[in-house]
C-alpha cells in the first residue's frame, strides 16, 4: 500500500509515563517501510521508539502497528534519496542537519481502518437524524470523546486559537483561586488546564463523561507526582456526585472550560446541585460556544462564503468530536446567564476570543496572521466590552453564587 501525503503521525508511548506521544512527521516510503529524519537525536518521539521498539503510523483513514529500530547506514542513504525526491533538497538540509538521526518502520500488522477526525463544525448527520434514531445521549458523547481522547492534546496544541483561548481562560481563574482552595473542574478532557492550575491551588477533583479522558488525566496526573489531583467519571449533571470524594474539604471555586456544557442536556439540573455544592459566596467560572459569532460572520464574508457565515443558527446542532457527531447546544450569552438566575449573580462576562476567528479557522488565521499584527493586542481590550463580549466564538463568565 502507498501512501503519498507530505505527513504521517507517529504516535509513541512515553518512556516514563506509558501516555501516548504524538508527532507529525515527513516520511519517506520505500517498499512496505517508512523512514523517518530527526535534526536530534534526544527528540521524544525518536527514544520512545526505541526505547519499545513498536509504534502506530496514523493517516487519515488507516492507522498501522509497527515496528521502530535504528535504520542500517545503506538503509538512512537510500531513505535520504527519496527523501530529497519528495521535499527537496533544501527542506532537508535546512530541518534535518547532520548528524541526522533515520528510524525505519516496518509493518506489525495490517492497516486497519479508522474513522477521519473531522473539525467541530463538519458533522454529517443533522440533529433530526440523531433524535430520530433513538441513541443514547450519555453514551453517544462519551464514547465520542473516548475515541478523540488519545489525539486530543496533539490536536488542541498544533491550533493557535484554542491554544490561546486556553491561555486566556487560565490567566482568569488564577485571578480567583487561592492556594489552599479545593478546585473543582467540569469537563476535565485530559487534564492540560488541571495541570497547569495544579500549581495554584491545594487540590483538584475532577470529572468528566469520558472515562479515557479520565483515565488519561489520572496517568498525567501520577507520572507528574500531582497526587493532589484526582479524576472521576461523572457527567456535568451529576456534579453532587463529587460529595463522595470531598470528605470534609469545602469547594471555593469551580470551574469549566470550553464548551463542556453544551453537551450537558440536563443544565438546571447542574445549576441547581453546583449551588448546592458550592461554598456561600463561592465562584464558578465557565466557557461555552456562543450562537452568534461576529468574526465567524466576517471571515466567511471576506472570502465570499455567505452560506457558511450563520452555522449556529440553528440549535440544538450537531458537531464533530473524533470523527463522530454528536449533540450539542450553543446558547446566547443572555440565554445561558438565565439558567443561573437567582441562584447566582454574574460578575464578569468575557468574549473567547473576541476578535480572533474560531478555532476550526486557525490555519487560514495563521496563514493572514501577518496582515492584522494588533489583532491579538486588540483581542483582550475589547473583549469584556458591548457588544464584543456577546459576539465571541465561546463566551466565559464569572458567578458568585447569591
Amino acid at each position: 500500500m502507498r501512501f503519498e501525503g507530505a505527513f504521517l503521525r507517529l504516535e509513541t508511548k512515553g518512556r516514563k509515563t506509558s501516555l501516548p506521544h504524538i508527532v507529525e512527521l515527513r516520511f519517506a516510503q520505500l517498499g512496505e517501510s517508512f523512514y523517518l529524519f530527526a535534526g536530534a537525536g534526544r527528540s521524544d518521539w525518536v527514544l520512545n521508539a526505541l526505547n519499545t521498539g513498536r509504534a502506530r503510523v496514523l493517516f487519515s483513514s488507516v492507522s498501522i502497528e509497527i515496528f521502530a529500530r535504528a535504520a542500517t547506514e545503506e538503509e538512512r542513504l537510500t531513505a535520504e534519496k527519496e527523501f530529497v525526491r519528495k521535499y527537496g533538497k533544501g527542506l532537508f538540509d535546512q530541518w534535518y542537519r547532520a548528524p541526522r538521526t533515520c528510524l525505519c518502520l516496518t509493518l506489525a500488522g495490517q492497516p486497519q481502518a479508522r474513522r477521519g477526525s473531522g473539525g467541530e463544525l463538519e458533522a454529517k448527520t443533522t440533529y433530526a437524524q440523531w433524535e430520530a434514531s433513538g441513541r443514547d445521549f450519555y453514551a453517544d458523547v462519551g464514547g465520542a470523546f473516548d475515541f478523540a481522547s488519545e489525539e486530543y492534546d496533539f490536536t488542541i496544541r498544533r491550533n493557535f486559537i484554542n491554544t490561546w483561548i486556553r491561555k486566556q481562560s487560565i490567566d482568569i481563574l488564577r485571578r480567583y483561586a487561592r492556594p489552599e482552595d479545593v478546585l473543582l473542574e467540569i469537563g476535565c478532557g485530559t487534564g492540560a488546564e488541571t495541570v497547569e492550575c495544579a500549581k495554584n491551588v491545594g487540590a483538584i477533583i475532577a470529572i468528566d463523561i469520558s472515562q479515557k479522558m479520565v483515565d488519561l488525566l489520572s496517568a498525567k496526573a501520577k507520572a507528574k507526582g500531582l497526587s493532589k489531583v484526582q479524576a472521576h467519571r461523572l457527567a456535568a449533571a451529576d456534579v453532587s456526585g463529587v460529595v463522595a470524594y470531598l470528605g470534609d474539604r469545602r469547594v471555593r471555586l469551580a470551574y469549566s472550560f470550553n464548551g463542556a456544557l453544551n453537551c450537558e442536556p440536563r443544565l438546571e439540573k447542574f445549576v441547581t446541585d453546583l449551588h448546592a455544592l458550592l461554598e456561600p459566596g463561592g465562584y464558578f467560572i465557565c466557557s461555552i460556544r456562543n450562537t452568534i459569532c461576529l468574526s465567524e460572520m466576517l471571515s466567511h464574508a471576506l472570502v465570499m462564503q455567505f452560506n457558511k457565515a450563520t452555522p449556529r443558527k440553528r440549535q440544538p446542532s450537531m458537531v464533530s468530536v473524533g470523527g463522530t457527531d454528536i449533540p450539542s447546544t450553543y446558547y446566547s450569552p443572555r440565554r445561558f446567564k438565565e439558567f443561573f438566575e437567582p441562584e447566582f449573580r454574574l460578575r464578569e462576562m468575557i468574549a473567547l476570543p473576541a476578535l480572533l476567528p474560531p478555532a476550526y479557522l486557525s490555519n487560514y488565521y495563521l496563514k493572514a496572521r501577518r496582515g492584522f499584527p494588533l489583532l491579538e493586542k486588540l483581542d483582550p481590550l475589547v473583549s469584556e466590552r458591548f457588544p464584543f463580549k456577546l459576539l465571541g466564538d465561546q463566551t466565559m463568565f464569572v458567578f458568585q453564587k447569591a
